[in-house]
């Protein structure tokens, strides 16, 4: 089998014949380099890893080294040695479609058992070491970036703002041990339009523009209570987790907090780009309409406040229904919710 012979000591390359025995002892290397013949044992020279059909080299005892030119010739000497590498049975499945196709299934499948089940279990298993310190900041970033590029002050006079401030009382009034600092913040929405938001640290922002288009007190009751069920479940935290793979795998396998810092700088772009899951929508809607049906509230009433969001967005799921589960089926949980509730019907 050829080669190129570099004996360690000078650039220069010299071509050599090699070949590879059996003996008693163990296969033996040899190398005919010029006029010089060496037998080395085959286990004293560190054989590297073929990639594609780049030459594989040879590392020997005294510092020289080798590059075989005839790979295919060199591997099947090395199996008829009984010294197959341990590259060997992964470049054989390399070379057969099936396995190929195979792996790639497998890695899809895998990929999205992930994102499903995966990304989710880790993501609730890092909050559970995030300290609340963290959802301040982020919450505070968020919404400094959003007043930067997209709120305006609100234009609702103090008296409105005064009357939603304590319905807002209402709907975080013992919803959870940390409730006490979640505020309400109003805004005029600009290209966010009729939108409710709920980010880290317990601050909701509801703009003017949804405000208006609320017919009654009991419809933004609704809303407030949706909006704080994102907050005691702090799904914008999970979210950003689940988007975030280095932060997730730190914080979620090792433990090591420090991995939030990636969180911290990225949120605000997250935050605003991206959506809640179906699975976290469905939560906090399952929280609002048991908050209705407990205080006196038709959940029927944040279905209302739906169907006329659809239709004054031509049936267009952005804004405040986007990522939500299909509109049909969140005035059906309303409807059941308000079935069994029975609750009293205060029209405002």
């Amino acid at each position: 089998m050829r080669a190129l012979f570099y004996d360690g000591r000078t650039s220069g390359a010299r071509p050599a014949i090699l070949a590879i025995t059996s003996s008693g002892g163990g296969a033996l290397l040899t190398i005919r380099a010029g006029e010089t013949d060496t037998a080395v044992p085959l286990a004293a020279v560190t054989i590297g890893e073929r990639v594609g059909a780049v030459n594989r080299l040879l590392q020997l005892s005294d510092g020289g080294s080798l590059e075989v030119l005839d790979n295919l010739e060199f591997d099947r000497a090395l199996d008829a040695a009984g010294a197959r590498t341990a590259e060997a049975p992964i470049r054989r499945l390399e070379s057969r479609w099936r396995y190929a196709v195979l792996a790639i299934l497998a890695t899809l499948i895998g990929t999205a058992a992930f994102l499903k089940y995966g990304a989710p279990a880790l993501a609730s298993r890092a909050l559970r070491v995030i300290p609340p310190g963290i959802d301040a900041v982020i919450g505070a970033d968020t919404l400094r970036f959003l007043d930067r590029s997209s709120f305006k002050p609100s234009n609702l006079t103090p008296v409105r703002q005064a009357q939603l401030r304590e319905l807002f009382a209402e709907a975080t009034a013992g919803a959870s041990p940390d409730s006490s600092h979640f505020r309400l913040e109003l805004r005029r929405g600009g290209s966010i339009g009729a939108n409710a938001l709920a980010l880290p640290s317990g601050i909701v922002v509801l703009t003017d523009e949804l405000e208006h288009v609320a017919k009654n007190d009991d419809e933004l009751r609704g809303v407030f209570a949706h909006e704080v069920g994102h907050l005691v479940n702090r799904h914008a935290m999970r979210m950003l987790l689940q988007s975030s793979a280095t932060a997730l795998l730190l914080v979620g396998i090792l433990g090591d907090v420090s991995g939030v810092s990636s969180l911290v700088t990225a949120a605000p772009t997250v935050l605003v780009n991206a959506a809640y899951s179906r699975d976290f929508e469905r939560e906090a809607d399952g929280f609002a309409f048991r908050w209705m049906s407990e205080h006196g509230v038709a959940p029927e009433r944040l279905g209302d406040l739906l169907k006329r969001l659809a239709a004054a967005q031509g049936g267009d799921q952005g804004g405040y229904l986007a990522s939500h589960p299909d509109l049909g089926e969140r005035i059906r949980a309303a409807r059941s919710h308000g079935e069994t509730g029975a609750p009293v019907d205060r029209d405002r």
